[in-house]
């Protein structure tokens, strides 16, 4: 964790991955709980239902393995449609060019029918995402295959980046 439990009462908005919080760190879930019955918002990116798919916003099964995949598009959707903080990334980030141009293979088409999930719920968990204010990322990766985890971990703190969610409580 880069933060105190109890900060994530103050999110606006959860994206958890591949994790059953509420059974492998059932003290992170107060929280988030608290926060999404005051107005936050929680996409759920898991194959599997589990206790917080029934708090979520948005809940994306995508087929097993293409995940990362899943987490491009949605890198991809709040990069054309401008929703990326534009300030953060000129004033903190470096390759900012270079992370743009390697989405370019994130087709949305592409991407749903890899993943199994609509273009429009990509879509929308992007959308919310980008537009929530903080947002807190959470995820364990239990259910991707090991060759897969890194280039996951690396998709899910590009987006915390291209969203400004680095570093704030």
């Amino acid at each position: 964790a880069t933060n105190p439990t109890w900060d994530l009462e103050d999110s606006r908005c959860f994206l958890v991955v591949s994790s059953n919080v509420t059974e492998e760190q059932n003290v992170a879930a107060v929280p988030i709980k608290k926060a999404v019955k005051t107005g936050a918002t929680l996409i759920v990116i898991d194959p599997r239902e589990t206790e917080l798919t029934r708090y979520a916003t948005v809940w994306l099964r995508p087929k097993p393995g293409s995940e990362t995949a899943l987490i491009g598009g949605m890198l991809r959707v709040i990069v054309d449609e401008s929703l990326d903080d534009h300030e953060f990334l000129a004033e903190r980030c470096e390759e900012v060019k270079a992370l743009k141009d390697s989405l370019w293979r994130f087709d949305l088409i592409q991407v749903s029918a890899l993943t199994a999930i609509p273009e429009a719920r990509i879509q929308a968990a992007a959308r919310l995402l980008a537009g929530s204010g903080p947002a807190a990322f959470l995820y364990g990766l239990e259910t991707l295959a090991p060759d897969i985890r890194e280039d996951c971990v690396r998709a899910l703190v590009n987006l915390a980046l291209v969203t400004g969610n680095i570093g704030k409580p």
